[in-house]
C-alpha cells in the first residue's frame, strides 16, 4: 500500500510541475497571440498532421476544441485551411510564414523555461526521465 501512495504522490508532483510549466509558458506566449496548445498544434502541422481529425486524434482533444483553436490561428493568419481536392469533407491545414515565425518564438520560449525547470537534473537523470516517460507513453 505504501508503494501506491508513493507513486500517487509522484504523479501528483508531475502534474503540479506540468501545470506550473504550462502557466509560465502561456504567460510568456500570450503577447505573441499563442498558448502552449496553439504552439503544439502549429508544431503538428509542420510535422504533417494536416487535418483537424489528425490533430484531434494525436492530441486527444475534442473536435470542438481543435476547431476553436484552428479558427483562432486562422483569424490571426498563422495558418490557412484548404479544401481537400479528393474529399470534400476534409480541409487541410497549412502553417503560414507568420505562423512559422510565431512557432519559432514559442519554441524558444518553451525551451528556455524547460531548461530552467530541469536544470537541477543531471544528464543521466534527464535521460532516465525520458526513458521512463517513453515507456509509460508506449504502454498506453
Amino acid at each position: 500500500m505504501e508503494k501506491v501512495k508513493d507513486i500517487a504522490d509522484t504523479v501528483e508532483s508531475l502534474s503540479r510541475i506540468y501545470h506550473r510549466l504550462r502557466k509560465e509558458v502561456n504567460g510568456q506566449l500570450v503577447n505573441e497571440g499563442l498558448s502552449l496548445s496553439k504552439m503544439k498544434i502549429l508544431q503538428l502541422i509542420t510535422l504533417g498532421k494536416t487535418s483537424a481529425t489528425d490533430i484531434k486524434n494525436y492530441m486527444g482533444f475534442s473536435s470542438r476544441t481543435v476547431v476553436t483553436v484552428l479558427d483562432a490561428l486562422e483569424k490571426d493568419h498563422m495558418l490557412q485551411r484548404q479544401q481537400s481536392p479528393t474529399d470534400r469533407r476534409v480541409k487541410h491545414v497549412y502553417i503560414t510564414e507568420k505562423g512559422l515565425d510565431k512557432l519559432r518564438i514559442a519554441q524558444q520560449t518553451h525551451r528556455v523555461i524547460l531548461e530552467r525547470l530541469l536544470a537541477p537534473l543531471s544528464e543521466t537523470q534527464l535521460e532516465k526521465l525520458g526513458e521512463i516517460c517513453n515507456m509509460l507513453e508506449l504502454s498506453q
